[in-house]
């Protein structure tokens, strides 16, 4: 009767203690969590009811909401871009940051070398072609997976 009373007493007292919140993501999506904690631009959390520990980008995320306390904390705001001028906007993330994220479109672009540029000079004009060309296709997100002779495979993301 006691154990039965101890471990009662454990599961109300957990359940209690529980640190409910929501993750709004930008796509409007709306997830009931129990976070954790922000980690290298992820956002560590586990569903209600659940002890395993899921991942998700902060680009993914536009809010988080404690339920307790009715306090909702901005993540990011939505990158929204309305055409190829709008290349500025886009963020080059890590591969890992991508969690949450969807829309992928795989491409592959090409470096211009100018005679007489620079490694760094040509770096960022390469990066900067790869802005310009998902901009135009209107993914705020993208990833450089690879770069082998002067090409660059790239992957764009969306919410």
């Amino acid at each position: 009767m006691r154990i039965s009373t101890t471990v009662l007493g454990i599961f109300l007292s957990m359940a209690m203690h529980a640190q409910t919140h929501q993750i709004e993501k930008h796509n409007g999506q709306k997830i009931d969590v129990n976070f954790i904690k922000f980690q290298n631009n992820l956002l560590l959390y586990s569903p209600v009811g659940s002890t395993v520990e899921y991942k998700i980008s902060k680009y993914a995320v536009a809010y988080l909401h404690d339920k307790k306390t009715s306090h909702s904390e901005m993540i990011t705001p939505k990158v929204m871009l309305n055409s190829k001028k709008d290349f500025e906007k886009v963020t080059v993330i890590e591969p890992e940051h991508s969690i949450g994220l969807d829309s992928k479109k795989e491409l592959v672009v090409y470096e211009g070398i100018n005679k007489g540029g620079t490694n760094f000079f040509i770096n960022e004009q390469s990066i900067r072609k790869i802005k310009y060309k998902v901009a135009e296709m209107g993914f705020p997100f993208v990833v450089i997976v690879d770069k082998n002779n002067g090409k660059f495979r790239v992957i764009a993301y969306n919410y």
